[in-house]
């Protein structure tokens, strides 16, 4: 195909109906879920732009239902993963990386665009929509999974975790939380991981299969695929073995010892890649735990949980231990692979994290806490504001009134209750967003 005509292309609106058969969609099932808007008000004279998603059908339960109460949709499809979940019309960005930024400005000012939503705030090619949507004054929905889970997704209108327009003072909160009644906390629908496996698969085959029409797309993951999936591979054929280093890791904690529980997180997320100063996790072991052998008690221990969608095991086990190793302190450290972390804060003497939602779990539980990157609950009476070595001996329990506020705002002002990966938790995050799109103000650049 010749320069020209992949250009015109690009600019051509794409049928679905061409790839169906070999990239099937997820069929929906359960009830509509636009009755909130019906109450908050229709979407007429508004056109939503839509970039990339989640990897399932969320995306296009809820343009649907924005079409029905009157709303003009348009969609960049920026790769073939995205036609997967996408049975409708779409234009196709077939363009280089770095002509995206005056593409989509352009776009914005050709189809009179009102509001932008997309999922992950801090991807490459979403950056610069943001930065456009921002300075022609449209109306943000920036998506990411739950601040608070399971059960709720995050919707904010000015960016997500370090980029949020939360306050970040103690009394601002108090006073922002005061005017704001928490939303009702409801059991959340079961999203069960095969099925979000299943649709990540498809995502990537969409991507693969469909590399010729988009060949100078750039993947915002650090990882491959492939590797990504040998190593869950991995992951399940040595679960046993992992099952019972974690029962024996668990008996090992009993007595009254204090126990500190740093989570690791993955260095392929964006809380690590933007809202950090960390480029691996190994740099985040070495700091906490030369820390933990300057200066936490003799009698403590630390505990290092692995993420749980961690796949280079038993690479990261061997890492923490040859850390521990060379500074004396493999008999203090307790390496855990899998259950339940809520267990694991409610023991803890104290919690060390980078910006993980398992600082939700600590403050919930009145566990001191230590944040080592840029997060919104980084402030005085939430998280310990003293050094790391001072936290181990220094640390204390947050402000109880001030938790409540927090959570409380959060709740209010940034989560929808739903989810992104089952069809029940997907019509119930639509309704809720129906609602908050219908009312959300234009942000001031």
């Amino acid at each position: 195909m010749s320069e020209a005509a992949m250009h015109r292309a690009a600019r051509l609106d794409f049928g679905f109906p061409t790839w169906r058969a070999a990239l099937p969609v997820p069929r929906m099932g359960g009830r509509e879920a636009d009755g909130a808007a019906v109450a908050a008000g229709g979407f007429a004279g508004r056109c939503f732009l839509f970039l990339q998603g989640p990897a399932s059908p969320f995306g296009i339960r809820l343009a649907r239902a924005l079409s029905r109460r009157g709303a003009r949709i348009v969609k960049v499809h920026l790769c073939g993963g995205d036609v997967v979940f996408w049975p409708g019309r779409a234009r196709l960005y077939r363009g280089r990386p770095e002509q995206w930024p005056a593409h989509v400005e352009r776009l914005m000012a050709e189809e009179a665009v009102t509001d932008l939503v997309l999922f992950g705030d801090c991807r490459p090619y979403h950056v610069p929509a943001v930065g456009a949507a921002r300075a022609r004054g449209l109306r943000l929905h920036l998506l990411e999974e739950g601040y608070v889970r399971p059960g709720w997704i995050t919707c904010e209108p000015h960016g997500v975790n370090d980029h949020s327009d939360l306050p970040r003072s103690p009394g601002a909160v108090l006073a922002a939380a005061a005017g704001v009644a928490a939303p009702q906390e409801g059991a959340p629908f079961a999203e069960p991981f095969a099925r979000r496996a299943l649709w990540d698969i498809a995502w990537q085959v969409g991507q693969a299969a469909l590399v010729p029409l988009f060949p100078r797309y750039r993947r915002h993951t650090l990882v491959h695929p492939v590797v990504d999936y040998a190593g869950w591979v991995v992951r399940w054929l040595t679960g046993a073995g992992a099952a019972r280093r974690d029962r024996a890791a668990r008996a090992s904690l009993g007595g009254g010892a204090p126990c500190f529980l740093l989570p690791l997180q993955l260095e392929g997320d964006y809380q690590m890649r933007v809202h950090s100063r960390f480029r691996s996790v190994e740099e985040v072991v070495r700091l906490v735990l030369a820390s933990f052998a300057r200066a936490a008690p003799e009698e403590a221990r630390l505990v290092v949980k692995r993420h749980p969608y961690d796949t280079s095991l038993p690479a990261t086990r061997r890492m923490v231990a040859r850390v521990a190793d060379e500074l004396g302190i493999r008999a203090r450290l307790v390496f855990i692979e899998g259950g339940d972390i809520e267990a694991l804060v409610a023991r803890s003497a104290g919690v060390v994290l980078v910006n993980s939602t398992t600082a939700l779990s600590a403050l919930r539980q009145g566990r001191p806490l230590k944040v080592l990157g840029r997060a919104t609950y980084d402030m005085p009476g939430l998280a310990h504001q003293g050094t790391l070595d001072a936290f181990w001996r220094e640390a204390a329990p947050p402000d109880p009134a001030l938790v409540r506020a927090y959570r409380r705002l959060v709740l209010a002002r940034t989560q929808v209750a739903g989810g992104f990966f089952a069809p029940a938790s997907i019509d119930r995050a639509v309704e809720g967003l129906l609602a908050r799109m219908a009312t959300r103000e234009v942000l001031a650049a």
